[in-house]
């Protein structure tokens, strides 16, 4: 009986299916996403006690509390160039410095509900008028190995690169600058396969440890501190 209402259950899902448009079927899916994204955080041991309602508003939480520090910003995925602006605002030290790591052509292959060649800028760097501000254009593994770490009191790294191998490279490139203190943002969580999955197998490999800091309300959008 139960196997006959499961399977009913299926015709029905899947009848339903034939008839939705695109978007709508990836509505369904995105709810799927969060629900599994709620599952994954608590399996891994990571509950946020502070959640607000804008991604803007994880990033002042943080950035009200570094501000004063010589911060060396490091983000992967800058696109428009948006949140490269904000930082460059809110970490007012003189001797902060900020690199944005981007191909500004697009991902370079289809993950998730992405498709290869998404958020591109038709190679066009953001103009951003702060000569603490660089960009590293090209793709991750093409500039990292020649990227210098410079000296730095706090590192913050925005991994906004949204694919796991995009992901998992960077983070590891700098597994020998992430100590405690290190913040790292994730912008794209909701997507198991590519940034948590990054993580996840991250820490795994290094050993290191993470307290969760403030997150969206959804945890799609959440910052980490390295704790040991």
């Amino acid at each position: 009986m139960c196997e006959a209402l499961a399977n009913l259950v299926k015709y029905c899902l899947t009848g339903l299916g034939s008839r939705l448009p695109r978007n709508q079927v990836r509505q369904v899916n995105a709810i799927a996403d969060y629900v599994a994204l709620g599952h994954w955080m608590r399996g891994n041991g990571f509950r946020f006690t502070e959640k607000v309602w804008r991604r803007e508003a994880v990033f002042d939480k943080v950035g009200q509390r570094i501000a004063h520090l010589r911060v060396l910003y490091l983000e992967f995925g800058v696109y428009q160039g948006d949140s490269m602006r904000y930082w460059s605002r809110t970490l007012t030290h003189p001797l902060s410095q900020f690199y944005g790591f981007d191909s500004f052509e697009g991902l370079p292959e289809a993950g998730g509900t992405w498709e290869k060649g998404q958020f591109s800028a038709s190679g066009r760097i953001p103009r951003i008028d702060d000569p603490r501000v660089h960009f590293m254009k090209g793709w991750f593994e093409h500039v990292l190995p020649a990227y210098v770490v410079p000296e730095h009191d706090l590192l913050v790294v925005n991994m906004d690169a949204d694919l796991y191998s995009s992901t998992i490279f960077a983070l590891r490139y700098l597994r020998p600058h992430i100590r405690p203190g290190t913040l790292i943002y994730f912008d794209e969580l909701q997507q198991l396969e590519h940034e948590p999955r990054a993580f996840r197998d991250f820490i795994s490999e290094s050993g290191l440890k993470f307290a969760p800091l403030c997150a969206h309300v959804s945890l799609a959008h959440a910052f980490f501190e390295c704790v040991g």
